[in-house]
């Protein structure tokens, strides 16, 4: 029963060997920006689908509000010369388009606080996926050093290029040099 367990066990840890190996860290990282870069742009679109919205809601209630002033006119016009059969239904009109323009004006208010708040979503994604793109240049090898890098020669995470000196040549020339200090 023992032997089972063990191996079993021994089992279980190769498998999760191997799909820690399949499972490279880099394409999965790699993965990850591709996703946030696709939800930022998803979120920048539904931001210029707001502004068009809120464009053609501004043009409307240009509109509205020209109607408005022409059904007063034409009302005010109406009521001087007296026909009042004329006014009745001018004066539906302009009931109905100041109530279209209150509800446009509603409208407009609740997308422009929707709008302010997919701006402030979009602008912390964009934070976010810098951040991530940041992180992972620290763990692609083949990324280039950022311009935000302030590690120096002293930092151990800093790693200089290989040009095939070797530690005992290091330590020789430190050899060297110390004798010249002391002789001088």
């Amino acid at each position: 029963m023992a032997l089972m367990t063990r191996l079993a066990r021994l089992v279980r840890a190769d498998l999760n060997a191997v799909l820690d190996r399949l499972e490279a860290p880099e394409l999965v990282l790699a993965q990850s920006v591709r996703e946030m870069e696709q939800a930022l742009d998803q979120g920048r679109q539904a931001l210029t689908r707001l502004d068009r919205e809120l464009a053609r809601l501004a043009l409307r209630e240009t509109a509205l509000a020209q109607e408005e002033a022409r059904t007063a006119d034409a009302l005010a016009e109406g009521l001087t010369e007296g026909r009042e059969a004329l006014a009745r239904p001018l004066i539906r009109r302009r009931l109905e388009t100041a109530g279209n323009r209150v509800r446009l004006q509603t409208r407009r208010a609740e997308l422009t606080q929707e709008r302010g708040r997919l701006a402030a979503r979009v602008e912390s994604q964009a934070a976010r996926l810098d951040e991530l793109r940041s992180r992972a240049a620290l763990y692609t090898p083949d990324a280039p050093p950022s311009a935000d890098d302030d590690r120096g020669p002293l930092d151990p995470a800093w790693s200089a290029p290989d040009t095939g000196i070797s530690d005992a040549e290091v330590e020789l020339e430190l050899l060297r040099l110390r004798r010249q200090g002391a002789s001088t």
